[in-house]
């Protein structure tokens, strides 16, 4: 299958305002005026099923865009991601949206985000239907033009693509989203074009308009030969979206066929039109940016700030894969020395051997070294007089009650291994047994462990769970060492429970990718989480002493793990237990 495309085009807003094209038609903003004048005051679709909503500017643009994000998915997959305009991942594919229709009133109202999903739901189609491989399918069989006629072609093809797309988005309830959105374009683009003499760009305006019913009143007798010949192109086009057998890049080809037959019927009546806008809709390479004035600068800004975009990209980050902005936000966002940092959840199963004599003797450590919780036992035979009780002693005898303190297992623990590339063989082995030994010591209580692998792959770390429920997953051991940005990313998937966090960090080197180690030090010490680094068979001990400080402790080979993350989980456990006393917790 051919490769898709991967020049974007202005599809939807008919006139980019990046262009400059009509910029000043009203003073005020008239994309949100005219999403008012459409919609009034109903009560909109996605009322319906959006309650994630927020008062709160940073969290309710996120919560749109995780919305949207779902609508695009829905639609297909290869129909990009959905962001905000200024964000740091703005590529080619991403569907971008222009956040100030939307700006200033918080949650935002149901009208104005229908016409948001109106917008990506557009644009998500002009995706997965491949609009822009047809578009290089066209440049490709067609001969040279004029720039006269390359230009009026263009806007034949790229309305033929807003009215394909828009019809496909009609057979299902989308497409009510997509009827509020063309309503808004159809008026912006009435705006710039006004009253004016005969041109091309009022051709396919009305061409656009009366394809999807709208009454146009005393249309102008030129514009009747031509709009003939338009619709009929319009009713093919449709019909070539029904043709799922020809696949996409089959619809992409007979769709470019047809826009090529129907300009050649047109091109000789419309030669000595006016032609408006005169930008071309698609370039084949995108062209040389020529430096901006100050000025144009700053209309061509983003609307959001810089805090407010890291502020949102850290909210999506919380549920989604990429938790590089999590990284950023304690690290630094100026900090060179981040790479990418992903959750990983493709998984293998562990098939660990467990040492059941150690795992008596973790239970034993975690109930000696847990706070107590008293219960009472009212309504016995014997023990000590329960006043509350005493109407029963001439009845059955049953009026004492006895105390006891039994241990409150709450311990919230977690493991983090590094799996990098010299970890693999028996060393990984010995680290699923261990892992599987403290889960089932953990077992059957109210204590929260998690366990967490990172390594790296093509640049980016990798953070990988490793207990689900009650199995216990592993990993092929890859890649370099990425330690300090691990750690953050085991602090932040931790409870909020200040009291009793621990991580233990088992790693056989030293940190040599991403963020210095001391970020996650210094985090997991602000965090109120206790961490402490298990250094496994590594010579260079005064290297990972200059890195860890006082956080690391070494054991000489893999075969004392077991007995060491006993020692240090006793260590651990006392050593909170006696700094909580001290404190009065």
């Amino acid at each position: 299958m051919p490769a898709q495309a991967t020049k974007t085009i202005n599809k939807y807003n008919m006139y980019d305002p990046k262009s400059g094209i009509g910029v000043n038609i009203v003073n005020e903003d008239p994309l949100t005026l005219l999403i008012d004048m459409i919609c009034g005051n109903q009560r909109g679709i996605s009322d319906y099923w959006r309650k994630n909503t927020s008062s709160i500017e940073a969290s309710e643009l996120a919560n749109i865009l995780r919305a949207l994000n779902k609508v695009a998915g829905h639609i297909g997959r290869n129909a990009g991601q959905v962001e905000w305009a200024g964000m740091s991942h703005n590529t080619n594919g991403h569907i971008i949206l222009d956040p100030s229709a939307i700006m200033g009133n918080y949650p935002v109202p149901i009208p104005k985000f229908d016409y948001l999903v109106g917008v990506v739901v557009h644009e998500a189609m002009h995706q997965t239907e491949w609009s822009d491989y047809l578009w290089k399918t066209v440049e490709e069989n067609i001969p040279k033009m004029k720039m006269f006629e390359k230009i009026v072609f263009h806007k034949i093809i790229y309305t033929g693509e807003n009215i394909y797309v828009d019809s496909l988005a009609d057979k299902s309830v989308l497409g009510l989203y997509t009827r509020i959105a063309r309503k808004v374009a159809m008026e912006r683009a009435l705006q710039f074009l006004g009253e004016k003499r005969i041109s091309v760009d009022m051709l396919v305006h009305h061409w656009w308009r009366i394809f999807f019913g709208e009454d146009i009143p005393n249309i102008k007798p030129p514009y009747k030969p031509p709009l003939e010949i338009l619709s009929d192109l319009a009713r093919e086009i449709v019909t070539v979206g029904g043709l799922d057998n020809k696949g996409v890049t089959g619809r992409c080809e007979l769709r470019s066929r047809l826009y090529i037959k129907a300009f050649e019927k047109i091109k000789e009546s419309i030669s000595s039109w006016v032609i408006c806008d005169k930008t071309l809709c698609w370039y084949p390479e995108a062209p040389r940016q020529k430096k901006k004035t100050q000025q144009q600068q700053k209309q061509s800004s983003p609307h959001l700030s810089k805090t407010t975009i890291q502020n949102i990209e850290e909210r999506l980050a919380y549920n989604s894969s990429d938790i590089t902005p999590i990284i950023r936000s304690v690290v630094g966002h100026d900090n060179k020395d981040i790479a990418p940092t992903s959750r990983w959840d493709f998984n293998i199963p562990a098939h660990p051997v467990i040492d059941y004599k150690l795992v008596a003797r973790l239970k034993g450590i975690l109930q000696n070294y847990s706070d107590r919780k008293t219960i009472l036992n009212r309504g016995l035979t014997s023990g000590r007089v329960d006043r509350r009780k005493l109407y029963r002693a001439p009845i059955n005898g049953r009026c004492f009650f006895e105390k006891q303190k039994i241990p409150l297992l709450d311990w919230n623990i977690c493991l983090l291994v590094d799996a990098t590339g010299s970890m693999k063989g028996p060393k990984w082995q010995m680290v699923e047994n261990t892992l599987g030994t403290i889960h089932k010591a953990f077992s059957g209580f109210e204590n929260r462990l998690q366990a967490f692998a990172y390594f790296e792959v093509e640049g980016v770390c990798m953070i990988s769970n490793l207990i689900k429920e009650k199995r216990i997953l592993s990993i092929p051991p890859c890649g370099q060492t990425a330690s300090g940005q691990a750690i953050i990313g085991a602090a932040h998937f931790m409870p909020d429970d200040e009291k009793r966090r621990f991580i233990i960090h088992i790693t056989d080197g030293e940190s040599n990718f991403g963020c210095d180690v001391r970020f996650g030090i210094d985090h997991c010490r602000t965090s109120h989480i206790h961490l402490v680094t298990l250094g496994v068979a590594y010579k260079d001990r005064d290297a990972m002493q200059k890195q860890y400080g006082k956080t690391i402790q070494f054991v000489d080979h893999f075969g004392q793990l077991p007995s060491a993350i006993e020692k240090l989980l006793k260590w651990t456990l006392l050593n909170n237990k006696t700094h909580a006393a001290q404190l009065g917790i």
